[in-house]
């Protein structure tokens, strides 16, 4: 059986942080994407963004301006061309028109079907024109809101992207746009796509990581609102422990504890739960969406948390002298980390408790420390040595070719490069008269990829693109997420 969401058993304060970003987006007239990790609710917000309207007017000063939330479904569309487009935001608009005034919903009505069939797009262009000109005459700003914008940017043309920034640029002020994506803009795989939309939704953005209490337990209530007993306060306390509050873990314990009759004890949930498919699955999910980077930092973090917990459980003495070597080392990898653990922090995979730092949930903590890649750091330059590193890793064995490659890409990262820029920017001048074939330059990129990628036929580092008249290579130092 399908169950029908229920937007009215979330509560009026659900997502508050985030709700009150984007918000002063919409106060300042600034478009920005939700961006979040597999399963952190980010589809989950932007519904009840706009199903819950007067929650986000809580956010707003008494005299604000009216606001008009419009969900647009871009994930189906029927064709990709540009009157389509046009006809699905006036399909949009008429699907909620019941919240406007009599004279906005018989514009939107008449707007939409007069249109309904129409193939050029000239004219279904012309007919959001007059119902935007419509709400703007009437002070009411409009809020596009696109979920999954980054799969659209995927299958679209150049032309339906650009023609957002249009329509936004002739509205300025009176149209935005929020929209959902799983990676920020510069992980698209092309992100040539968004053209002039890349600023718009690259400059603000607002993670969508793990729930705060009220959050959970709300939706612990909304997931086992069918049982015959509530979940009594250490089956609680142990279903946040487990999932760090993260939605899909969160609601998945929730499904396992409904339909298990026969519980075990709680201090055996992690063993079980692990064994879970269903867990394994958006483990993995959450763990290949981090970067290189974040994976290793994470590891890192689950290696020390293992080894102050076994401190703490007294399984080896501690003198005074150990215990304040081990502070030390902690302090100096929150110090060198602070960026990596605060970025992770907010898309809900680790948590800041006093000074220190933990993994969120002890099923992800429990699944880095037996994940078979757990990432390879960040590949930077030691500017004063010259030293490469991955990590805290030097690179011995890199030829000199190699060397000068690397090198030149740490200092012009994700910035996609020609084949021939890169042999004129790294090939010795002797070589580079004598003449430099595309395949030369696949060896050398064949052999680096062998000594920093963690698999090299899927490269996080040093990714191929593909263009005319020529294509070339693009270098993520952090190691591009899965």
């Amino acid at each position: 059986m399908i169950a029908v969401r229920s937007w009215a058993a979330y509560r009026p304060a659900y997502r508050a942080e985030e709700m009150g970003i984007i918000a002063a987006w919409i106060l300042s007239g600034e478009s920005g994407s939700i961006v979040g990790l597999p399963g952190c609710g980010r589809a989950n917000l932007l519904g009840f963004l706009c199903h819950r309207p007067e929650a986000l007017q809580s956010y707003f000063p008494f005299k604000a301006k009216p606001i008009a939330l419009i969900p647009v479904d871009l994930n189906n569309l029927p064709s990709n061309d540009l009157s389509t487009l046009y006809r699905i935001f006036l399909r949009s608009f008429y699907g909620v028109c019941e919240h406007f005034d009599q004279t906005l919903q018989e514009t939107i009505i008449t707007f939409f079907q007069e249109n309904q069939g129409e193939q050029d797009p000239f004219v279904s262009q012309s007919a959001l024109l007059e119902l935007l000109l419509a709400f703007q005459a009437q002070q009411v700003q409009v809020v596009l809101v696109l979920n999954r914008f980054d799969r659209f940017c995927q299958m679209s043309t150049p032309e339906m992207v650009n023609t957002l920034r249009g329509l936004r640029d002739s509205f300025k002020g009176h149209l935005t746009y929020i929209v959902g994506m799983r990676q920020e803009a510069a992980y698209l795989p092309d992100p040539a796509t968004l053209g002039d939309m890349y600023e718009l939704v690259d400059s603000n953005v607002c993670w969508v990581g793990a729930m705060n209490e009220d959050d959970a337990n709300n939706l612990i209530a909304r997931a086992t609102h069918t049982a015959s007993a509530y979940p009594n306060d250490v089956e609680v306390t142990t279903m946040l422990a487990l999932s760090g509050s993260f939605p899909s873990l969160l609601r998945t314990i929730c499904n396992w504890w409904l339909i298990t009759e026969d519980r075990p004890a709680e201090s055996e949930w992690e063993i079980t739960l692990l064994a879970e498919r269903s867990i394994q699955h958006r483990l993995a999910k959450i763990w290949i969406s981090l970067t290189q980077e974040e994976q290793f930092i994470l590891s890192e973090l689950q290696r020390l948390q293992t080894r102050a917990k076994r401190e703490r459980a007294g399984n080896r003495k501690a003198t005074n002298s150990s215990s304040k070597d081990f502070d030390k080392v902690f302090q100096d990898f929150t110090r060198l980390n602070e960026h990596t653990l605060a970025r992770l922090a907010a898309k809900g995979v680790c948590d800041q408790i006093g000074t220190g730092w933990r993994v969120a949930g002890e099923l992800l903590a429990a699944y880095i420390a037996t994940a078979e890649g757990r990432g390879r750091g960040k590949i930077w330059l030691d500017e004063e040595t010259e030293e490469v590193y991955q990590g805290p890793t030097p690179l011995k064995d890199l030829t000199s070719l190699e060397r000068s490659i690397l090198g030149f890409l740490i200092r012009h990262p994700r910035i996609r490069h020609t084949k021939t820029d890169l042999i004129i920017s790294t090939w010795p001048d002797e070589l580079r008269r004598k003449g430099v074939s595309d395949s030369s330059l696949y060896q050398v990129i064949l052999t680096l990829r062998r000594k920093i990628e963690p698999n090299p036929g899927e490269p996080h580092y040093l990714t191929t693109w593909r263009g005319k008249p020529e294509g070339g290579y693009q270098f993520f130092p952090e190691g591009r997420p899965g």
